[in-house]
């Protein structure tokens, strides 16, 4: 045998010992995958006799020290559903935010190599730091950049995980957004270059900064700040109140759940996964222009009067939805700053004053058919109130320095408030001595009812069942009870509604991704709250306290806004004193506008200030006016108020110059017809044209005619987006109605109300 077949040999034998190997091994592998596949399936997939399911109750219980198999779940949170306004404008949506860390270990594995010297290394942290004080200094003022390099450093040499800013869900001025984590991923120092190996050349440049970590969190956020953001609300932690807690249920969504098996402290997904259902999305009744201008206004006055707190709410007067509401208070230690920190209009506990005259005045309207043959007297009187025993209890209330008494008729009565004369005609209706029937009668208007709203439920009148002397007259013209300001607003908006009360609206719809699911329609508590004769009578009154010789709020009627209303006055009730503040009051003005076809319902209610209520009817004037601006709220306005002139009619330029420039086109003289507003071609005509002057018949194109819309006129705003639509026909003159979201989809016009609803997919 020759050396070489003797080689070979011990190849081939040892070619054969590695493929016997690999053989053995191959039915190894095949053994032990039908083993866990038959045998094992149960501890793969989490549910065999080992392994324990900390999903489910008392799984503590079955764990002891030789377990290693844990089932576990990961909450998979879906997105929160965002609110809208009337017209589709976000109000509160979904935003991210991000917790920045530093991690030391990481940092170590890239720079602390041979590439790198210790000097490197410091200078890219001093870089590092100087670049997070400058990018942070106006949001973390505390921190200066000798602070983020020691955190840096310390963090490098212990090799330890750092957070350099965690997130701060609740204080939106310390919020790290994705701008700040693009400004710091593109420092030139983090970002390395790619070069092509063949030609030397850059081909890429690779963002690299894995030693910071970005953690997301998610946050909601007012794109409007402060307006409105207490009636918006907020649902996190202890902090729930507003829209995102009543209707969290709607907003919320369903949460999904990822489970892994834990075996070993090896981690092993599992099949089990249930996919989150995002929430839906509330569209509100409020407006976006009407809900700035009451913040404005009101912001504005309070500044002016230091006042504590004020609270405005604006209703429609037809369907009680709330087109606006603000709670603004003082912030503590910032000079003349509000904010929406407490929900007023519904929970404020606060003495209603004169506006409440209101609700006696429509009691004894419905006892009195008479009440222009009666006479009370004002200012000063002595009542007289019998006993069991037959005599007589004299109690003496005077309302001014006046000395004597002065009669006047129920309507001088109401233009002045004047609480004697409230009182004495209340006492002339039911008795002096029957607070109960009077009483009774307020139960009547609803003043006792508890009122079921999509932000909780509105409380009744506090009017005590107390017959003294006192109680009753306090409660003539509304003292010593308190009552929550939005009640106030809806039994007035009863009489501007021809006594029909509605309920305060405060969502109109919810929608999903695709379509609208659910409707909430307007709610009627009483289709007639009082007679018609009483409701006329009422009208009258509230027309004179703006409009009359005395009425209190005589120095703000305006012919161009004409409003009507009650104004009211109430000393502040010092606790620790145990008695009235006559130098502070809270003030109130409660009415709707334009006063002879009401479209809007509003009171204004300021806390704590030195004047009287005529600072209030200010600024129910100015928000009036505001809301009435033909300029900023064409929609509201009759269409009767647009004429629609005829196309070209009103040309920027000359006739004969515009006449010349279609010519050119290869067009001939333009006509309008005024009657169809379309653009018209005159017929075909001979012209002399070319340099022998011979004549010519030429044949003009015509235009096509522009159509402003299939029903009367309206503008065509199919597949337009809904901002575009709504600003289209409000700029036409018509009311909108948005029901959906996405593109126009359909339109239909209702010419009764002028309004054109839009249906959006």
């Amino acid at each position: 045998m020759t050396p070489n077949d003797k080689n070979t040999g011990v190849s081939f034998v040892r070619m054969g010992i590695v493929r016997l190997c690999m053989l053995f091994l191959a039915i190894a592998c095949v053994v032990k995958i039908c083993y866990l596949s038959f045998f094992e399936s149960a501890l793969a997939s989490g549910t065999g006799k080992e392994c324990v399911d900390t999903t489910v109750e008392g799984w503590e219980d079955k764990v002891d020290s030789t377990c290693n198999c844990f089932v576990r779940e990961n909450t998979l949170r879906p997105d929160r559903g965002e609110i809208y306004d009337d017209h589709g404008r976000l109000l509160m949506g979904n935003y991210t935010i991000f917790e920045v860390a530093f991690d030391g270990k990481a940092f170590a594995k890239e720079y602390a190599t041979s590439k790198y010297s210790g000097a490197e290394t410091d200078a890219l942290l001093k870089h590092l730091a100087a670049d997070f004080y400058k990018q942070f200094k106006d949001r973390f003022p505390k921190y200066s950049e000798n602070h983020y390099y020691k955190l840096f450093s310390n963090s490098y040499k212990n090799r330890r995980y750092v957070t350099v800013f965690p997130a701060k869900l609740w204080d939106e001025h310390c919020w790290i957004t994705s701008i700040d984590t693009a400004c710091i991923k593109n420092l030139p120092y983090l970002v390395k270059k790619k070069t092509d190996r063949k030609t030397g050349q850059v081909v890429d440049s690779v963002r690299y900064c894995r030693f910071l970590n970005f953690v997301p969190w998610p946050v909601r956020i007012n794109p409007y700040g402060e307006m409105g953001r207490r009636t918006l609300g907020m649902y996190d932690g202890d902090r729930k109140y507003g829209l995102e807690y009543f209707m969290n249920d709607v907003l919320a969504g369903e949460e999904g759940s990822k489970k892994y098996l834990e075996l070993n402290h090896a981690v092993v997904p599992l099949k089990d996964r249930l996919e989150p259902v995002d929430g839906h999305n509330i569209h509100t009744t409020l407006n976006l222009e009407i809900q700035n201008v009451v913040h404005n206004e009101l912001s504005r006055k309070l500044e002016d009067l230091n006042a504590e707190w004020g609270c405005v709410i604006v209703m429609e007067t037809k369907t009680g939805e709330i087109k606006a509401i603000s709670n603004l208070r003082r912030t503590p230690g910032a000079a003349n700053y509000y904010s929406e920190t407490m929900e007023y209009a519904l929970n404020a506990k606060v003495e209603p004053g004169s506006t409440f005259k209101l609700a006696s005045l429509l009691a004894f309207m419905e006892k009195k058919s008479n009440d222009t043959a009666c006479i009370y007297p004002m200012f000063n009187h002595t009542f007289k109130i019998p006993t069991k025993s037959g005599n007589y209890i004299s109690k003496t209330k005077s309302d001014s320095k006046v000395h004597g008494e002065t009669l006047g008729t129920p309507n001088e009565i109401f233009q002045r408030s004047s609480n004697i004369g409230i009182a004495s005609m209340v006492f002339d209706a039911f008795g002096i001595r029957n607070f109960a029937a009077y009483r009774a009668q307020l139960a009547k208007f609803g003043l006792f009812d508890t009122i079921h709203t999509q932000l909780g439920n509105l409380m009744p009148a506090g009017i005590r069942n107390d017959g003294r002397f006192d109680n009753y007259y306090g409660t003539c013209f509304g003292a010593g009870f308190n009552i929550p300001i939005l009640r106030t607003l809806i039994y007035y908006n009863a009489i501007a509604n021809d006594g029909k009360m509605m309920a305060p609206l405060f969502v109109k719809y919810v929608t999903n991704e695709f379509d609208t699911i659910q409707t909430f329609e307007p709610e009627v508590l009483m289709e007639q709250m009082v007679s018609q004769a009483t409701l006329k009578k009422a009208r009258n009154y509230l027309d004179s306290v703006v409009w009359g010789r005395y009425g209190t709020g005589r120095h703000y009627k305006d012919s161009t806004c004409p409003f009507a209303g009650k104004t009211g006055t109430r000393d502040i009730w010092d606790q620790e004193r145990g008695a009235y503040n006559y130098d502070r009051n809270a003030v109130s003005f409660c009415g709707y506008f334009p006063k002879d076809t009401p479209k809007y319902t509003a009171i204004v209610y300021m806390y704590n200030v030195p004047q009287h209520s005529e600072v209030a009817v200010d600024v129910f004037g100015k928000i009036a006016r505001n809301i009435m601006n033909k300029n900023n709220f064409g929609a509201i306005r009759s269409i009767t108020e647009y004429r629609v002139k005829p196309a070209f009619t009103n040309t920027p330029m000359n006739r004969r110059y515009f006449n010349k420039i279609l010519y050119q086109m290869g067009y001939d003289t333009v006509a309008c017809d005024a009657s169809t507003r379309y653009l018209v071609m005159q017929p075909e005509r001979t012209r002399k044209v070319g340099k022998d002057g011979k004549p010519e018949t030429r044949t003009i194109p015509m235009v096509k005619p522009v159509s402003l819309g299939k029903q009367g006129g309206v503008p065509n705003v199919q597949n337009m987006i809904a901002s575009d639509a709504v600003t289209e026909l409000t700029r036409a003159g018509y009311q909108v109605s948005v029901i959906g979201r996405g593109t126009v989809k359909r339109q239909e016009y209702d010419a009764g109300r002028r309004l054109v609803k839009l249906y959006l997919e």
